[in-house]
């Protein structure tokens, strides 16, 4: 366990409805079964880098099948990566930590639901009518550091 409580608490909860719809929504793009527990079915990060692959081909290009730890982290964070060069805004991503330790799932669902807007902004047909338009943020104006 990690030592130190974090005082910055989201202001929404973990909503059990919200998982339901982001289930039926990740299972049908990728044809793939999550599972009962939703945060053991995404933790590996091959169903999350098949779906990010369904939204944006080729943007994870390899995604490891592999039981370890690393492997798993490394889908993760290549997903986390996918969802940045997709048009996600910073803020709305969660860490990989924040699903494999299942430390952090509220952030997790949040990003999910950002990341089901985002598709749904980008003009994706999904069964399912999940996520709000993403709204653009402001661009401020001056050099982007990279």
């Amino acid at each position: 366990g990690s030592s130190g409580s974090s005082g910055n608490r989201l202001l929404s909860k973990y909503d059990p409805q919200k998982e339901a719809e982001l289930r039926t929504w990740i299972e049908g793009l990728t044809g793939l079964s999550i599972g009962p527990d939703f945060q053991k079915g995404l933790k590996d990060g091959t169903i999350l880098c098949t779906l990010m692959n369904k939204l944006q081909p080729g943007s994870v290009p390899k995604i490891n099948r592999s039981m370890q730890n690393w492997h798993q982290l490394e889908n993760l964070s290549n997903f986390i990566k996918a969802m940045v060069s997709y048009g996600m805004n910073p803020v709305d991503l969660f860490e990989a930590n924040d699903l494999f330790e299942s430390g952090n799932m509220t952030q997790v669902q949040v990003s999910l639901l950002a990341l089901a807007g985002k598709a749904k902004t980008k003009g994706l047909q999904s069964g399912v009518d999940i996520g709000v338009k993403y709204s653009e943020k402001q661009e401020r104006s001056g050099p982007s550091s990279g």
